[in-house]
């Protein structure tokens, strides 16, 4: 009698716990949509440790610490939350990602393993939601950046490719797209001839704008910048494209000197409408660079005196008592 009645108990728990799960899934996800990650994570912690055995806890734990950079900690948890449960092709992914950026911050003698156990997850992600254009989106970007001992396999990649073109043709352009190196101008307007789609969209300037960054050609990056900021915002993702083009672009204007009264405008716009808090505190500092560049002192000592008063990141307060 007492086993029926604590399965009973067991039973009528059961979906409380999983309602109070839902509820802060759902409050956590809220947080990230506006990229308050530092109120996500306040939220999680009487919540969730080390010792928890719910994958679900641990999966929103990891992936918050993924946002906030803290690539060891994410690592570990996510580490964590597959070994409960590896039928999660979220779970797979985030662990993939956190173990992309920690192969990105060790020693080469340790980064290999960690790139493997990330082309692992990330396979294990596509296998468990073949259906989802991000699995193939981050697989494929990890093959064709890859080097071929870490698994790197750009026909590989380009197969990929050619699969997501069938599930969802925007997609699978934009990432043959990313995927492409483009030796120069006529090689890219050739990519770009029989692709009316992507001509509509401020993807593929970005992303020419962004190789040419690389190289250090930044009046010809913020060219293909201005050409980005020229397309509509169709959807969600042109709308974070956007936003990110209008930093790059002031980014740009610092570092070759140049168009700073129009990178002054649209950094001003990024921060009326970015609300990721610790990449707004670079932009101001990008923000006091043009003022600088634009002979305006007072507007730069300004946003100096407050990010000095304010910011947290030791980093940050170096590159500002060096402006």
């Amino acid at each position: 009698m007492r086993t029926n009645m604590l399965l009973l108990s067991l039973l009528m728990l059961t979906p409380t716990v999983l309602a109070n799960n839902t509820n802060l899934a759902n409050q956590v996800e809220a947080l990230w949509q506006v990229k308050n990650y530092q109120a996500a994570q306040a939220l999680l912690a009487d919540k969730v440790n080390k010792k928890s055995k719910d994958s679900q806890l641990l999966a929103l734990w990891g992936e918050t610490e993924a946002k906030l950079n803290n690539i060891d900690l994410a690592e570990e948890i996510l580490k964590k939350a597959i070994q409960l449960d590896g039928s999660n092709a979220d779970y797979q992914h985030w662990y993939a990602t956190a173990s992309c950026n920690k192969a990105a911050s060790v020693s080469m003698f340790s980064a290999l393993g960690y790139a493997k156990r990330c082309k692992k997850a990330y396979e294990a992600a596509l296998a468990l939601a073949p259906e989802h254009p991000r699995s193939y989106i981050a697989l494929g970007s990890y093959l064709a950046q890859a080097p071929s001992i870490a698994g790197g396999d750009k026909k590989a990649a380009l197969e990929l490719v050619n699969q997501l073109k069938k599930i969802d043709e925007l997609q699978g352009l934009l990432l043959e797209l990313k995927m492409t190196d483009f030796k120069d101008e006529a090689m890219f307007e050739q990519f770009l001839a029989d692709k009316e789609i992507l001509t509509q969209r401020p993807e593929a300037y970005f992303y020419r704008g962004q190789q040419l960054s690389s190289s250090e050609d930044y009046s010809g990056a913020i060219g293909y910048f201005q050409l980005a900021l020229q397309q509509a915002a169709v959807d969600d993702d042109a709308v974070t494209i956007l936003a990110e083009t209008r930093y790059q672009l002031a980014r740009n204007a610092v570092l070759g000197q140049t168009a700073a009264t129009e990178g002054i405008v649209v950094l001003t716009q990024y921060l009326t409408e970015s609300t990721d808090a610790k990449r707004n505190e670079w932009a101001k500092y990008r923000l006091a660079q043009l003022h600088l560049l634009n002979d305006d002192k007072g507007s730069a000592q300004l946003i100096v005196d407050e990010l000095l008063a304010t910011t947290q990141d030791e980093k940050l307060k170096h590159a500002l008592s060096d402006l």
